[in-house]
């Protein structure tokens, strides 16, 4: 209050300690101040801060605020802040998840201001944390996605859980990035340049951020049944169990098309939730979409249909012909004379894989007898132990 009001003040008080002679009056004042002295000063609940206004009368024992506007305010919220605090604690709050009582001191408000037990956080975000999906470390309130902040998973947390946590935040972040890679000797993260190049900074392999192999400038990256080729190590019975199994993973994962993490599905609708980034899609056209989108299935369908598993006994007979092909192709040394597949023309063997016919102006594969294309530049690599050669469609 400035000078004037002050004064007031003191003149009230006069009155009353002259109503009162030879009695104790300080009681008498405390209960006015508290009760009438707003009232008396035709102030309405509403005090506006401001600089003193000039008094014609005033008090000599009335001694105005002396105090700046910009350390009065922050004093005032600060007490304020202080006393809605002691009054939550001191109050009774139910739980939103578990539905219990208890008085605030048993509570964690979060920024949204809703409320829930400090017992059912900890054991929330603990679960969380232990199963790597920390993106869905938000407010279990209904239609809440407000993020719970580090401060308060930092009292929520084990000293060791609060680490994980900060660990895969970071790890999760790098991820989201379309060019950071992680390199394939010691995983370390890596920064990719625009031809997919990238060199760790750790052990200083530089390698292709595309197939993981060492950089191949110039060249483009091999298919996986171009790598089994070039190992040479496999027979062809091994050979189409790899691709088989390479099948299966192409059929059952897919990209997330937000964060590109690779999602496995072994059953259940084609609704996918992503645990790296927590957004929903499409399994089966990869199309981003809300959680409780499912008009989309209407044209993709809810459920994929039962996919035929390939019969075991054609496949056991199709290894034995392509086994017996392939001994049958080694009995004939290089330089040997073999028969055409097609039209029997006795031809000269020039290579273990393929064989070029003068007659029928084709060349054909050893393993499969099939025809396949030749060009000068490129020959008819790729063909020989591909899935068109044993027969499987990855």
């Amino acid at each position: 209050m400035d000078g004037s009001q002050v004064s007031q003040i003191c003149e009230m008080l006069d009155a009353i300690w002259a109503q009162l002679p030879g009695q104790e009056v300080v009681y008498q004042w405390v209960e006015w101040i508290r009760n009438s002295s707003l009232s008396h000063l035709w102030i309405d609940g509403k005090i506006i801060l401001g600089p003193d206004s000039p008094a014609h009368k005033s008090d000599n024992r009335a001694i105005s605020r002396g105090l700046p506007l910009n350390y009065v305010i922050p004093s005032m919220l600060s007490y304020s802040s202080k006393k809605r605090r002691k009054a939550f604690l001191d109050d009774l709050h139910m739980c939103l998840i578990c539905l219990t009582e208890s008085n605030g001191s048993n509570f964690i408000q979060l920024p949204c201001q809703h409320l829930f037990c400090v017992t059912c956080m900890e054991t929330l975000c603990r679960i969380h944390v232990k199963e790597g999906t920390v993106f869905q470390l938000v407010c279990p309130g209904t239609k809440c996605n407000i993020s719970i902040p580090p401060y308060l998973l930092k009292n929520l947390l084990r000293e060791e859980e609060f680490e994980r946590w900060d660990r895969l935040l970071l790890d999760k972040a790098l991820g989201s990035m379309s060019d950071v890679v992680y390199c394939p000797r010691c995983s370390m993260a890596c920064l990719a340049d625009e031809d997919k190049n990238a060199q760790c900074q750790s052990c200083f392999f530089t390698f292709c951020s595309a197939c993981k192999d060492p950089r191949h400038l110039g060249r483009q990256c091999l298919t996986p049944e171009q790598k089994l080729k070039a190992s040479g190590k496999l027979t062809v019975r091994e050979m189409v169990q790899e691709m088989l199994m390479i099948r299966s993973l192409y059929n059952d994962a897919r990209a997330c098309p937000n964060c590109r993490m690779a999602i496995s599905r072994s059953e259940g609708c084609n609704m996918m939730y992503c645990v790296n980034c927590g957004k929903s899609f499409c399994f089966r056209c990869g199309e981003a979409m809300t959680a409780s989108n499912y008009n989309h299935f209407s044209k993709c369908g809810l459920f994929a249909p039962q996919k035929k598993d390939y019969n075991t006994n054609d496949l056991e007979k199709r290894l034995k012909e392509l086994e017996t092909a392939e001994r049958v192709a080694r009995m004939h040394p290089l330089g040997s004379t073999i028969e055409c597949p097609k039209c029997r023309q006795k031809i000269f063997k020039d290579d273990d894989e393929y064989v070029f016919c003068w007659a029928c102006q084709a060349r054909y594969c050893t393993l499969c007898e099939k025809r396949v294309e030749f060009t000068r530049q490129h020959g008819a690599r790729g063909h020989w132990g591909s899935p068109e050669c044993v027969g499987i469609t990855l």
